[in-house]
């Protein structure tokens, strides 16, 4: 499963209709600590059953053992934690009746997910209305927190973000080598493409070559032949994760190689169990701050003691609820006006490093790793020496 989904892209254009419609916060019970049922809920919007499971079930898995946590600790605030899960199969038009269900009927405030792009980009006009908080740990794309600025905050770092940080690795640690980008020539791809090319250095830019791959028999191919001629120091791979594992078989067959990085959506366990060994070497420029931090590897463990494979959905997803339990803790209360206000304000200690969200509720100052995938295990990539000041300067703040 994809963190990126076409039929966003069609979603997007309609989903700033309902929002422009403005955000009424949620007028439930401030729970908690007040909270009638005797338990603090925490929705979850993921697929929990059909393909796309394999994808959602690890957000559902990872909040669990955060609650089981949190649970054995007191409960959040002395009120244990109660998950409530709906299966939105990935699918926008079950997203928003799951929407509905919690604004209406469960009358929830806070909620993880969606974790699919396209089911998150047309609930976010419901759980915008009904003033419900969305922590999102997976979906990339620029339009979700662009047209819902005020009651969704994003765990992943966002396309620009990604592409913004490979420029910066690029011209720290690769400088003068040559550069291919490689994307499917489908419209957000191409976008993906095009913020790399604008991130590049101006030297990189001068030198990087674009190669599209067209929806055509034996496109792969034409475009593996081509870099094997004149063969790049780097692959950048703007692809979905499926050509991914084509495109990668085929350089391997002709011996090419190149360093590979791609997106963060090649970090879930999704890819893993369906590229297997061709995953290997595949580095990703991931918004976590060191995988040998004392917060990561205890997170890991957890997941690992629970049968779940430590991915980036999977510690998004733990995160995601850290940040949400911290704040509301920060905030006195479940009041959303609050726990909004301790979320653009605050820095927050998670198993990914310090997290803290601009005033459109994307990641700002965000510390990267380069990963990549080792028998089953994200590890350490090629290194990466140096980091932003403002990261340093959060990293600061979060420790």
């Amino acid at each position: 499963m994809e963190f990126f989904d076409r039929r966003a892209v069609v979603i997007a254009a309609t989903a700033g209709l309902v929002g422009a419609l403005g955000i009424a916060w949620a007028a439930a019970e401030n729970c908690p600590t007040q909270c009638a049922t005797g338990k603090v809920p925490l929705g979850i919007a993921a697929p929990t059953s059909g393909p796309p499971s394999s994808f959602g079930l690890q957000t559902v898995k990872a909040a669990e053992i955060v609650v089981r946590e949190l649970n054995a600790a007191g409960g959040l605030m002395g009120v244990p934690v109660e998950l409530v899960v709906d299966d939105d199969r990935c699918d926008p038009g079950r997203s928003v009746s799951v929407a509905a269900r919690h604004v209406e009927q469960v009358k929830l405030n806070f909620v993880i997910g969606p974790t699919c792009p396209a089911a998150a980009m047309a609930a976010a006009p419901v759980y915008a209305k009904g003033g419900v908080i969305q922590f999102v740990p997976t979906v990339t794309m620029i339009g979700l927190t662009q047209r819902n600025p005020d009651n969704i905050f994003r765990i992943a770092a966002n396309d620009e973000q990604e592409a913004q940080a490979l420029g910066t690795y690029l011209a720290h640690e690769q400088k003068g080598r040559k550069l291919a980008v490689v994307y499917t020539d489908i419209f957000y791809r191409r976008r993906v493409a095009e913020m790399v090319k604008a991130a590049l250095s101006e030297e990189m830019k001068a030198s990087a070559r674009f190669e599209p791959i067209l929806d055509a028999s034996g496109a792969y191919d034409r475009v593996a032949d081509k870099l094997k001629r004149d063969p790049p120091d780097i692959i950048y791979m703007a692809l979905d994760s499926e050509p991914v594992v084509e495109f990668v078989g085929k350089l391997r067959q002709r011996g090419i190689k190149s360093l590979l990085i791609g997106g963060q959506h090649l970090l879930s366990q999704s890819f893993w169990a369906a590229a297997g060994k061709a995953a290997e070497g595949i580095n990703v420029i991931a918004p976590i701050q060191s995988v040998t931090s004392m917060e990561f590897r205890k997170t890991v463990d957890l997941l690992r003691q629970a049968q779940v494979v430590p991915d980036l959905v999977a510690l998004n997803s733990y995160a995601a609820v850290e940040i949400w339990a911290e704040a509301v803790r920060r905030a006195g209360g479940g009041d959303p006006k609050k726990v909004v206000a301790a979320l653009r304000s605050e820095v927050f200690k998670t198993a990914v490093g310090p997290v803290a969200f601009d005033q459109r509720g994307d990641r700002r100052d965000i510390c990267y790793s380069l990963l990549t995938w080792q028998g089953g295990r994200l590890m350490a990539g090629a290194g990466w020496r140096e980091q932003a000041s403002d990261c340093q300067t959060l990293r600061d703040r979060g420790n």
